[in-house]
Formats: C-alpha cells, structure tokens, sequence
C-alpha cells in the first residue's frame, strides 16, 4: 500500500465506526495519545475504540451515530514521515476535536488528538 493508502484506511475505520479496519492499518510500534486517557498501545486499540465509540453514542441518543466520525479541513502532507492533520466530530454531537496522525509506507505510526468539547460526563470546566 502507498503512504496515502495506509492513511485512508485508517481514517475510513474511524469514519464507519470499524477499530478492526483502523487497526490493520498501523504498524508494530503504533500509538494512540488521547488527553484524557493517555498513551494508549497498539494492542489496547481496539478496546480504545470501543469505548471512544460507547462514548459518542452516549452523546448521541444512545446509538452509535452512521458514519460515526465526520471529518473536516483535513490537511495531507506526504513525507518520511507524512502528516495529517484534521478536525473530527462524532456526528450529531458536540463531540469534537482535532487529530495530528503520522504515517509512512508502512502504515500508521501514531495519532494525537485533542477535544474542543467536554468529554461525555465531564463538567463544563470554569470560565477564567
């Protein structure tokens, strides 16, 4: 698969809601940074997922929301390594955040995100 491939693959797994599809496309050393959970390894992912999935469909009425991810403003750059960046949303929700994924021609090495909004069962944090 090409650099671009490897990249869509992941980002489609997000999109339909699919850990298995993200998954095979990362590679052996691959990790997640969430802000709120950590660094999250390649082998505990899959379970990641789930539970960021279980946590939108919480905002979303109780079902996982179809596609489950809208993405936007997404911004590609090819290289050793290649990175995108772009804005997601859990659709239907306030949801949100930004994600910074690195990958190269063996797959996806990493994705960092940030959330805009309050994590399901947050407080809204004080005003400043």
């Amino acid at each position: 698969m090409t650099q671009r491939e490897w990249l869509d693959t992941y980002l489609e797994g997000w999109r339909t809601g699919n850990p298995a599809q993200s998954l095979a496309a990362t590679t052996a050393d691959f990790f997640y940074d969430d802000p709120d959970t950590g660094r999250i390894k390649r082998s505990d992912f899959v379970q990641f997922f789930e539970d960021f999935m279980a946590a939108g469909a919480e905002m979303a009425g109780g079902r996982v929301p179809s596609p489950f991810l809208t993405y936007s403003d997404v911004t590609i750059v090819e290289g050793s390594p290649g990175i995108a960046w772009c804005w997601w949303q859990v659709t239907g929700t306030e949801f949100r955040g930004t994600a910074c994924i690195c990958f190269d021609d063996t797959g996806v090495l990493s994705e960092r995100i940030a959330y805009f909004t309050n994590a399901p069962n947050e407080t809204a944090l004080p005003r400043l």
